[in-house]
């Protein structure tokens, strides 16, 4: 996963985890239908310095003009638009590039991810749980699974089980003590 992209998740993560898990899982619990995402957050946070996205996206879309059967061409334009928070648009370069290249788990989840945010849910676990039966413990494709399931389908218990299992199977995980004290402020909010 490009950094950028890494760094998106990440912050998404600390915001979550900033706005409380606690009141934020209560809310979820409380409140029993999905919201699409609202407009803004496809908007940068306004302390961010805006990013010209145009000249690389311009290059890439030549190349790939030239090069249709490229695989990482259309995956880069994906990732441009994915950073750039265009999750519809996305969207297509991922299926272009996984029509060309199937079965990778990295753009397979962020193909998931952008369904996610584009408030289409179903789909995402969909793809999630089609890369974690042919890579059963693939870390990424199980913390964004646990995202879906906790923020986009309100089933809590079901995203912190898939939470521990991420913990169990990738001892080793960057985001583990996040990741466990998600689960504890999430399970204290259960009770």
């Amino acid at each position: 996963m490009p950094l950028n992209k890494f760094r998106i998740n990440l912050i998404f993560a600390l915001i979550v985890l900033a706005l409380g898990i606690t009141a934020v899982s209560s809310a979820l619990i409380r409140s029993n239908h999905l919201t699409a995402p609202s407009s803004s957050q496809n908007q940068m946070p306004k302390t961010h310095p805006p990013i010209d996205f145009s000249k690389e996206l311009a290059d890439l879309e030549q190349l790939s003009a030239k090069e249709p059967q490229n695989a990482d061409y259309q995956t880069r334009i994906g990732n441009i638009y994915y950073d750039m928070r265009q999750y519809d648009k996305a969207v297509i370069y991922y299926q272009k590039s996984l029509a060309l290249q199937p079965r990778n788990p990295n753009i397979e989840t962020d193909l998931a991810a952008c369904f996610h945010y584009l408030g289409q849910d179903d789909r995402a676990l969909d793809i999630l749980n089609k890369v974690l039966g042919y890579r059963p413990a693939f870390p990424e494709a199980m913390f964004n699974k646990g995202i879906v399931l906790i923020s986009g389908k309100k089933d809590v218990k079901g995203g912190i089980s898939v939470w521990e299992d991420l913990l169990r199977s990738n001892p080793d995980y960057p985001r583990k003590a996040e990741i466990q004290q998600s689960i504890d402020q999430l399970k204290a909010s259960l009770k």
